[in-house]
């Protein structure tokens, strides 16, 4: 479990379930569809929306971005998820009324009404912590069932046609997982509704193949999210919650590597569709005027060849004199190999063949009833192109028709035709993936096409786009063919004659190269997102795991006997961070330490001190007792025995005032105030006031102790008082822990730095464990407290502070229980005096 990421059961997941999720990733799956490919969207099904489809793709894009990001970061504003949702419902508004309401699309029409009415009704039940995405997935079920058994023909249609005769059962199944959901909603059974999701994401698997193999890439993205929805929640078990550094890594690289290759690719997407259009209308522009071009000069060339020969004196007298061998021989330079007519013929006035056509075996006869000929008569001395035709043979001609002048009022005609099956051979201009046709605009007869198929039939580009949008010079428009795929058609009429031309390109072809760009710019987005996405896993992972450490250090921090170092890993500002985690812990545990430690001497310290003080106080209390009862009967008039009783009280108020004296010491030492007065003294002289002193207050003990000092006076710069101190409590220890009669021995001596004292006894001895801590205030040996000898153990701790003030050392050395302890003191001499100017100031 990662770190701050908590496990939802299957039935809380169920509950919470939220169609707000599965609706802005709808939105966002449609949104990037109409976006990158916005000319998959060019079928009569789309054909409501097809010209805005970029701006409801963005739309859509918008919406969902900021309702994805609202519910990645709750703690920003609430506005953010508001806009996006408002955003979202126009678009699916526009969307369900433009391509479900209009077309009549059943599944379109359910999905997306209960989607938005969910949605909006979604805001209150969540603040019972109650999602509507199980009620939405029943209801679509539930309604789809319904439908599909009473209109399969509509789904077939539309969504469903690899089910083809089984659309009743699978409406069956809907309706039969339908009721089980909303039963298991009802009833609260997580296991019904995981099985009754678990067959509506088999439907909805189907339904996506369905509509992928029509090239729906909206209805596939939208029936992918509803399979993955159902399979999700119903292969949940338990389920993180996404909180903590793992989630704030992920949809912080989500966000930081979908979102701005998105918007990138969309751009780049909008500008390459924006020049492929532009070069596709370019393109098909520059065909018609190519094709165009070329009629005319067909045209231009046959009226002139035609126009040249009417005119001509020679041909003139020979159709006047009647010389059929010459006519001859000039129509078959018409209509030869190298010539440009198919065929050319002569007609006199009547319509009566004066020579005909060599090519085309035209046997004599009257062709008055021809259009050509009826044209020609009516159109004074111009070229006349008339109306497409098919001769006797069944070839298909267009004809070319000039009067000639022959003088007297005679008149004859000079007919050249071109074959329409030939004109079809010669290359097309346009792009082979282009759709050209020519025909005549005043009857519609195809003349010419790509697919070269039967000519002088009705050109299909009239059935789709009408003769009326056909009558300007020149025009481009889109339109739908019979399967209802988007077209954009340009065309042109030819300059002099009555020709159209006509070029039609499907979007969908012309623009798949940019629909592959968009689909590699969104695998290209979904790639790096995905890899984005495992990175911050793995970095979230690293950075989760070091701070869970962090977080089970703080959890056991201070706890005794528990380890609470953390291993600091790598070199960035979390292992910096662990370090002075173990830093913290280290001083905290010390402190701890001697925390317990002060605590436990602070307890001993109470005792003894209660014990100690209540040592002198019981003998002094029950002096005065002794002493007013004496007063009382008349015994406190002996002086001896008063005296004797206030001997008693002396040293019982001696004793007090030691013990508190060595407090006070040990407070000052701790608070920082226990200083020193130095000035020059000689210490035998001091150690032999301090030893007759005892001697003289301990008569009992006086013969056990001895002094040893130089013949010469140890002179120095010192404190006296503390000196006193410091010789009376180590000799007052020697004798407090010696059996009566053992000696103590004094010995003061010079160095050759300084002075040495040592004072040495045969007493009980320290035992070697409790040798280092000897000087820690409050601390006694084991064998002195069984050794009961009184003390509060600040007696030695003391000593050590007065040593050290002086610039000087203390040491004890023992060779066990029962073997006595000799305590030794060196003290400098030339360098004490700074060192005691210092500290007094």
């Amino acid at each position: 479990m990662g770190a701050g990421c908590v496990r939802v059961r299957a039935v809380e997941l169920l509950k919470r379930a939220r169609v707000e999720w599965v609706a802005a990733v709808i939105g966002l799956v449609v949104g990037t569809s109409m976006v990158f490919v916005p000319y998959e969207f060019g079928s009569s099904l789309f054909q409501y929306i097809y010209p805005h489809v970029r701006l409801l793709g963005s739309l859509f894009l918008v919406g969902a971005g900021m309702m994805l990001v609202a519910l990645m970061y709750p703690a920003w504003p609430a506005f953010v998820g508001w806009v996006g949702r408002a955003f979202v419902l126009a678009a699916f508004a526009v969307y369900w009324w433009a391509v479900c309401i209009l077309p009549v699309s059943p599944t379109g029409t359910i999905l997306y009404l209960f989607l938005m009415v969910l949605l909006v009704m979604e805001q209150r039940t969540l603040r019972r912590g109650q999602g509507l995405l199980l009620v939405f997935l029943a209801s679509v079920a539930l309604c789809f069932g319904v439908l599909m058994a009473w209109a399969p023909q509509d789904f077939v249609r539309f969504a469903m046609a690899s089910l083809g005769p089984y659309m009743w059962w699978a409406g069956l199944l809907f309706l039969l997982l339908g009721t089980l959901l909303t039963v298991g909603l009802w009833r609260r059974k997580p296991l019904l509704c995981r099985l009754a999701l678990g067959g509506l994401a088999l439907l909805f698997l189907n339904m996506t193949v369905g509509v992928a193999s029509r090239r729906s890439w909206a209805g596939m993205g939208v029936y992918s999210v509803l399979t993955l929805a159902c399979a999700l929640l119903a292969g949940g078990r338990q389920w993180p919650v996404l909180v903590g550094v793992r989630w704030r890594l992920f949809r912080g690289m989500a966000l930081a590597s979908v979102l701005p290759i998105v918007g990138v690719g969309a751009m780049a997407s909008y500008l390459a569709q924006e020049a492929l259009e532009a070069e596709l209308h370019g393109k098909a522009q520059q065909a018609v005027a190519a094709e165009t071009a070329w009629l005319e000069q067909t045209a231009a060339m046959a009226s002139s060849l035609l126009r040249v020969y009417s005119r001509g004196p020679g041909f003139v007298a020979l159709v006047r004199e009647g010389n059929r061998e010459g006519i001859r021989e000039r129509l078959a330079l018409l209509e030869g190999e190298s010539g440009l007519f198919d065929a050319a013929w002569l007609l006199d006035e009547a319509g009566d063949t004066l020579m005909p056509s060599v090519r085309l075996n035209r046997a004599n006869g009257n062709f008055a009833h021809r259009a050509y000929f009826q044209e020609a008569m009516k159109g004074g001395g111009q070229v006349q192109l008339s109306r497409p035709f098919i001769t006797r043979s069944g070839e298909p001609y267009i004809v070319f028709t000039v009067p000639m002048d022959l003088g007297t009022g005679r008149r004859a005609f000079l007919v050249g035709g071109l074959s329409l099956r030939r004109l079809g051979l010669q290359p097309m201009l346009a792009s082979p993936g282009y759709q050209v046709e020519i025909f005549d605009h005043r009857d519609g007869s195809l003349l010419r096409e790509t697919a070269r198929g039967n000519v002088l039939t009705r050109a299909p580009v009239l059935d789709l786009v009408g003769a009326r949008a056909l009558t300007r010079p020149e025009g481009l428009l889109e339109t739908f063919d019979a399967t209802g795929v988007r077209l954009v058609v340009a065309h042109a009429q030819v300059a002099g004659t009555p020709w159209t031309v006509v070029v039609t390109a499907r979007l969908r072809d012309a623009f798949a190269p940019v629909t592959r760009m968009g689909a590699w710019v969104v695998a290209i987005a979904v790639l790096a997102g995905a890899i984005a996405l495992l990175l911050s896993q793995w970095v979230g992972r690293d950075v989760a795991q070091r701070l869970e450490s962090l977080r089970d250090g703080f959890a056991v921090l201070g706890t005794p006997s528990v380890e609470q170092r953390v291993p600091a890993r790598g070199d960035d500002e979390i292992a910096q961070l662990t370090l002075g985690f173990n830093d913290m812990a280290a001083r905290i545990d010390r402190t701890q330490k001697e925390l317990r430690e002060a605590i436990a001497i602070r307890d001993q310290f109470l005792s003894m001190a209660s014990h100690e003080l209540r040592t002198p106080l019981t003998p002094l209390r029950a002096t005065l007792d002794l002493l007013i009862r004496q007063l009382g009967s008349g015994q406190g008039t002996n002086p001896e025995r008063q005296r004797e009783t206030i001997a008693r009280l002396n040293r019982q108020v001696d004793r007090l005032t030691r013990l508190i004296g060595d407090m006070l010491d040990v407070s000052r030492l701790q608070s920082g105030r226990f200083t020193l007065t130095v000035a020059p003294m000689d210490l035998t002289a001091l150690a032999r006031e301090v030893v007759e002193r005892i001697q003289v207050t301990r008569r009992e003990r006086a013969e056990q102790l001895t002094l040893e000092l130089p013949a010469e006076p140890l002179v120095g710069r010192w404190d006296e008082q503390r000196l006193d101190q410091l010789l009376t409590n180590l000799v007052e220890n020697a004798l407090r822990y010696s059996p009566p009669g053992a000696p103590v021995v004094v010995r003061v001596r010079e160095d050759a730095d300084g002075v040495r004292v040592e004072v040495e006894d045969r007493g009980i001895g320290i035992p070697a464990e409790s040798v280092p801590q000897l000087f820690t205030p409050f601390f006694r040996a084991r064998n002195a407290a069984e050794h009961y000898a009184g003390g509060l153990g600040l007696g030695l701790a003391i000593c050590r502070e007065i040593v050290e003030r002086h610039g000087g050392g203390i040491g004890v050395r023992s060779d066990g229980p029962g073997q006595g302890t000799c305590f030794t003191v060196t003290l400098p001499r030339s360098a004490v005096a700074e060192a005691a100017c210092f500290a007094t100031g």
